[in-house]
């Protein structure tokens, strides 16, 4: 089942306290950012499919590959900035839609 996860900001986080983390979290320009290096493992784990910003939004889109929402929420506990309290995310499940065949005839051929 895919999964649809939007970042929120935590109450009291603030532009700044997202900035610390991130630098605090790097360890030299030769290493990855580490929630960048979770995010990689979630990818190499195929639960993570793709990661998305939005200009009009602050925060990350990420779609997620899982069992469950449940497993999808243990996968993004992972990251750290979840971990350190800073964001979370709201999830919802994505299911295929199966209505083209309504709104076009079910012996319609493309």
């Amino acid at each position: 089942m895919q999964v649809l996860a939007l970042s929120r900001r935590l109450e009291g986080t603030t532009p700044e306290r997202l900035a610390a983390h991130a630098a605090d979290e790097a360890r030299g320009a030769w290493e990855l950012h580490t929630e960048a290096r979770v995010a990689w493992q979630l990818h190499a784990e195929v639960l993570l499919r793709s990661v998305h910003l939005c200009p009009e939004r602050p925060g990350s889109v990420i779609v997620l590959e899982c069992a469950s929402l449940e497993e999808a929420r243990e996968a993004l506990q992972r990251l750290p900035m979840v971990q350190a309290g800073l964001i979370t995310f709201d999830l919802s499940r994505m299911l295929p839609y199966t209505g083209w065949a309504a709104l076009f005839g079910a012996g319609t051929s493309a």
